[in-house]
C-alpha cells in the first residue's frame, strides 16, 4: 500500500473542521483518508505545533563520517593502488571490504579489480578437476 503524506492545506481544513465540532469520522470521509490519519494531524499538531509533514527519520545512520571521510581520500592520495583492505585496516578502526567499496563509490571513486590479473596458484577445484583428468588419461 503506498502511504502519501498529506497535503498541508488539507491539514489546515481538517483543523479547521475539528475547530467548528466536526467528529473524526466526518473529516475522515471527506478528507478521503482513514481515520487514523486524520486524528494523527491533529496529535502531530498538538506535540510539533506545525502543520509540514514530518521528514523520513529512521533507519540506519551511516558510519562514514566526515573525518572518515578525509582520511579515506588523504589516504587514497597518498596510495592510490591500495587494495580495498587496506583502506579499511587504516582508518580508525577496521572496516570490511565491502563498506569501503560503498564509500568509494558514494565519494565518486571507483575500484576496479584486475581481470587480467592471475592467481599465486590454481584453486582447489581446479586441481580437483586437473588431478581427475590426470589420472584418467594414464
Amino acid at each position: 500500500m503506498l502511504m502519501r503524506a498529506i497535503p498541508v492545506p488539507l491539514r489546515k481544513r481538517i483543523l479547521e473542521l475539528y475547530e467548528r465540532g466536526k467528529s473524526t469520522q466526518e473529516i475522515a470521509q471527506f478528507s478521503g483518508f482513514c481515520v487514523a490519519a486524520v486524528r494523527r494531524v491533529r496529535q502531530q499538531f498538538r506535540e510539533r505545533r506545525t502543520l509540514e509533514p514530518q521528514t523520513h527519520r529512521c533507519g540506519r545512520k551511516t558510519l562514514l563520517t566526515e573525518e572518515r571521510k578525509q582520511r579515506l581520500q588523504r589516504r587514497l592520495s597518498e596510495q592510490p593502488d591500495a587494495t580495498l583492505a587496506e583502506l579499511g585496516a587504516h582508518l580508525d578502526r577496521p572496516f570490511r571490504t565491502s563498506t569501503i567499496d560503498l564509500w568509494l563509490r558514494r565519494l565518486g571513486w571507483k575500484y576496479k579489480k584486475n581481470s587480467g590479473r592471475r592467481r599465486a596458484r590454481a584453486s582447489r577445484h581446479r586441481r580437483a578437476k586437473g588431478a581427475l583428468a590426470s589420472g584418467v588419461g594414464r
